[in-house]
């Protein structure tokens, strides 16, 4: 079928376009074949007898019946079928050539309907999948080329890919499985290395070690067979060497010495002109396999090589021999006198400098750390310089280096994202992470940059840089300094004449979370009224920060007003987060109908948006719930569980629901389970799993976890301190209890939507008669 589909694919290629625009209208008036609905394709179906569209004609000249032309070797019905499906792809190819991609869509699907042997339109509308952001029948379509093409595996490796760079690594090893499991590509085939190659790396990446070795000791036996030819070989292991060594250091870490001393050989194969680096390999296989001795030995002969190919790698495992030989006092001795050596070995420098700051030698360190240039670029020595800096409160330097630093190594806002990144920069990353907390818990120094910052923007000639004052504005909002976040984030905007929409978002957003809507109010408006075309741009978002201040603020109409508007400016992708956010300014002002009016909106305008729906049925459940409506409620949430059993929230909000109820309380644990596995900070979850605990008798259990709830952030809730009252009350805690019950009764009363009922309940608990006496 595939080499019938190329016969016709050259055939194309030689008619004219006028023969190709002929072919397929007659393809598009004859009709095309429906696609089938089941994951299983079918057979190829049989194609309908054509009608003799000469039937009834007479030839005037001969006054025979007309009939028409039977080829000798009609077509065979595969061919037909190619033959049609040819036509609809490069109708496809047409359809986006005039960018009707919805159109060239459903060319290509049909298509592989007719052809699913055929690799082009496969290759042709994955693309156009994943800019649709359908990544789910992308993937499917992948995996089905994989197992019907011979080239089907490249779109395998090419959608891993994509997952892994949107962080989905676990998607991405699923993927590769399944097409390993359905295609049965055979050992040693390109197919069957080169997915196995990804599969080690994507496990590696996901910090499943031993995964990671299972697929790389496939990958290296069928290399070292000897029946893979060279050619795949390169392809397999680009650089042999760097493979090698990845192999042996994730067999070493799983715990398979044996197999990384092979790896280590095969790169020393590699790398002739640098034979200390299979010393390093061999150093690092005697360590582990518990032969300290031998392991010194041979990392001396690398160190004599002076290389630095193994970083700051080589001196760490230095350190743990001389530990594990209780010879650890010679360990800045022996770095001294190689430093001495080799004095333009930074990697070594800063190495030691690190040692030298362990020890509190502030001035050795400084000067290891700066070297020769007093100006430090070198990001390795920016964390040092951070601790030293900071005791020896020297708020200049201090403030120098933090800004440099912000700009070169990045911050582990996104573990995931860090996780991929070396371990030298992870640590760095880690390092910076300890000194700003640091700095954050120090007010003094803290000031004490600010006063440096200060005097910087002062005068005519103002030295501050922007990227100072935007770092400090930073700064001030993770320590929730108010004063000083607006401060510094209106000294960055005023230092543009075009200032980066950024600066608007995060100040506003981090006024809002702080309560001061009055504050995000003038700023949000003011990015609105700027003429600046960056800020116009991102008008829509401005809109869409207010309407979370005007609600809170108790504007609900110029809530309205603002989202209608971003409804109005805002790009497609995000109209269905914005028709969301019209929803729950009526949800957040109790109007019941009109936020399901708008949320039914969404679920049914909106039904691709995985994320959007399932955010829509959890405030559809609770809007049941609260209007008493408890079955509804549940049903909504029974629905996310259904397609997608582990959803956090969803195992959380109805584990809840049934321990509120006194129901299926052992179900109810095993969901709320589920959910503090994933987040076991979480304060809503923590209070989940105190009430079924609760309410199954368990009470001094509940009373620690709801005492956890309370301590973690955002963890001062009525609800919490009210089921943590009611817990101490079964042990006998009267006077504990009734602190609780009073501080959930504050917490509940300054709500601009108290609950009447909890409000009743706590003054009865506490035994006030009427709100008067509290």
């Amino acid at each position: 079928m595939a080499a019938c589909f190329s016969s016709f694919t050259k055939r194309w290629v030689q008619w004219s376009s006028a023969s190709a625009l002929i072919l397929i209208a007659s393809v598009i008036l004859i009709g095309s074949l429906p696609l089938s609905a089941d994951d299983q394709l079918p057979p190829p179906p049989e194609l309908p007898q054509r009608i003799n569209p000469l039937e009834g004609m007479i030839d005037p000249v001969t006054g025979e019946e007309l009939s028409a032309f039977e080829p000798q070797n009609p077509e065979t019905n595969d061919e037909e079928l190619a033959t049609e499906a040819l036509a609809l792809y490069m109708t496809g190819r047409i359809a986006l050539e005039r960018r009707d991609f919805d159109a060239a869509v459903e060319a290509f699907r049909k298509a592989i309907e007719l052809a699913p042997n055929v690799s082009d339109s496969y290759k042709t509308l994955i693309p156009l999948l994943l800019a649709q952001r359908e990544h789910d029948e992308a993937a499917k379509l992948a995996l089905q080329a994989a197992s019907r093409t011979d080239s089907g595996y490249e779109l395998v490796a090419a959608m891993a890919g994509q997952f892994a760079s949107r962080s989905q690594l676990d998607k991405g090893i699923e993927l590769i499985k399944d097409a390993l499991d359905q295609a049965d590509y055979s050992v040693g085939s390109r197919q069957h290395l080169l997915l196995h190659r990804d599969l080690g790396l994507y496990y590696r990446l996901n910090n499943e070690i031993e995964n990671a070795a299972t697929e790389y000791e496939i990958v290296l036996n069928a290399i070292l067979s000897g029946e893979v030819d060279e050619e795949l070989q390169l392809e397999v292991l680009k650089d042999p060497g760097k493979n090698f060594d990845e192999f042996g250091d994730t067999f070493l870490k799983a715990g398979l010495p044996d197999l990384a001393l092979k790896a280590f050989e095969e790169a020393s194969k590699h790398r002739e002109a640098k034979p200390g680096l299979h010393s390093f390999n061999l150093a690092t296989v005697f360590h582990e396999t518990g032969k300290p001795e031998q392991a010194l030995e041979a990392l001396q002969e690398y160190f004599d090589a002076q290389l630095q190919g193994r970083g700051r790698a080589a001196y760490e495992l230095l350190e743990k021999i001389l530990n594990e030989l209780g010879r650890e006092d010679e360990l800045n001795e022996r770095l001294d006198e190689m430093y001495a050596k080799d004095e333009f070995n930074d990697v070594l420098r800063f190495f030691l400098a690190d040692k030298v700051l362990a020890s509190e030698d502030l001035e050795r360190a400084k000067e290891l750390y700066l070297g020769s240039n007093p100006d430090v670029t070198d990001p390795r020595a920016m964390v040092g310089l951070l601790q030293i800096y900071r005791e020896e409160n020297d708020s200049d330097n201090l403030l120098d280096v933090l800004t440099k630093a912000f700009q070169v190594i990045p911050r582990a806002e996104d573990p995931e994202a860090l996780n991929r990144l070396s371990e030298d920069v992870q640590r760095l990353s880690r390092g910076f992470e300890e000194e700003l907390e640091a700095l954050k818990s120090d007010e003094e120094t803290l000031n004490g940059v600010y006063a440096s910052a200060r005097t910087l923007a002062e005068g005519d000639d103002p030295q501050l840089q922007f990227i100072q004052a935007y770092f400090l504005g930073k700064m001030a909002t993770e320590t929730e300094n108010t004063e000083a976040a607006i401060e510094f984030y209106r000294l960055a905007i005023a230092m543009r004449n075009d200032p980066p929409p950024l600066l608007y978002s995060e100040l506003g957003g981090y006024l809002i979370d702080d309560k001061s809507y009055k504050e995000a109010i003038d700023l949000l408006n003011e990015a609105l009224t700027n003429p600046s075309d960056s800020l116009q741009n991102e008008r829509w978002r401005f809109l869409y920060f207010l309407t979370y201040a005007y609600q809170f603020d108790g504007q609900t109409e110029r809530a309205l007003e603002a989202v209608d508007e971003a409804l109005n400016n805002a790009p497609d992708p995000i109209m269905g987060r914005l028709l969301y956010q019209k929803a729950w300014i009526y949800y957040h002002n109790r109007d019941w109908d009109q936020a399901l009016k708008y949320f039914n909106q969404v679920l049914s305008q909106y039904a691709s948006e995985t994320d959007l729906v399932q955010d829509t049925q959890f405030r559809v459940s609770n809007i049941y719930v609260e209007q008493g409506d408890m079955e509804q409620g549940e049903q909504v949430l029974l629905d996310v569980l259904e397609t997608d059993p582990e959803n956090t929230q969803a195992n959380n909000d109805l584990g809840y629901l049934w321990a509120d109820q006194d129901k299926n309380l052992e179900k109810a644990r095993e969901m709320i389970q589920k959910a503090l596995t994933a987040e076991p900070e979480n304060p809503a979850y923590l209070d989940s799993m105190g009430w079924v605990l609760y309410r199954l008798g368990e009470y001094e259990e509940a009373a620690k976890v709801l005492q956890s709830a309370t301590e973690q952030k955002h963890g001062d809730d009525s609800t919490i301190f009210d089921h943590l009252g009611d817990a101490q009350l079964k042990l006998g805690q009267e006077e504990e209890a009734k602190a609780n019950f009073q501080r959930a009764l504050e917490i509940e009363k300054e709500k601009e939507h108290p609950s009447e009922k909890l409000l009743k309940d706590l003054r009865s608990k506490l035994q006030i008669e009427d709100e008067s006496t509290e």
